[in-house]
């Protein structure tokens, strides 16, 4: 679990150059805004990739929540997640688009953070997230 700063970051050193890719289970939470106190905290489990050498398309992955009492008939909700990583700065930058039918093309959330080392040598990424289509946003970290 990730602990971030107001400003949505976590650990201090930056990611090492000799890495060819970070991939696994990345586990932490989006926080909303304080000015959007009826928005609840919600978890990150996502399976994600960055690769150091990965062109136009060098952050991957997907996931999944089971608790979308919101869209009646959806139970379970699937995502994909593509974006950038650069490895000489740690930025990483990414987009969530659902995979059902039932939700809007439209309705992603963006992700831009940075890719450091925590305290116990782990990867982290922390940083701010927007629903543009809901007017929300905040910080991440994972």
């Amino acid at each position: 679990h990730t602990t971030m700063s107001a400003a949505g970051s976590s650990s201090s050193a930056p990611p090492p150059a000799a890495r060819k890719h970070y991939s696994g289970l990345w586990i932490g939470e989006c926080r909303p805004d304080a000015s959007l106190p009826d928005i609840p905290v919600n978890p990150i489990k996502w399976t994600m990739s960055l690769m150091a050498q990965g062109g136009e398309v060098s952050v991957f992955g997907a996931g999944f929540f089971d608790d979308s009492g919101d869209i009646p008939g959806l139970e379970v909700v699937f995502f994909t997640l593509r974006g950038t990583f650069e490895q000489g700065s740690g930025k990483v930058s990414f987009i969530k688009q659902y995979s059902s039918r039932m939700i809007p093309e439209d309705l992603t959330v963006k992700y831009d953070g940075s890719l450091t080392l925590g305290d116990d040598g782990q990867p982290v990424i922390a940083g701010q997230w927007v629903n543009a289509m809901e007017g929300t946003f905040g910080v991440f970290g994972c």
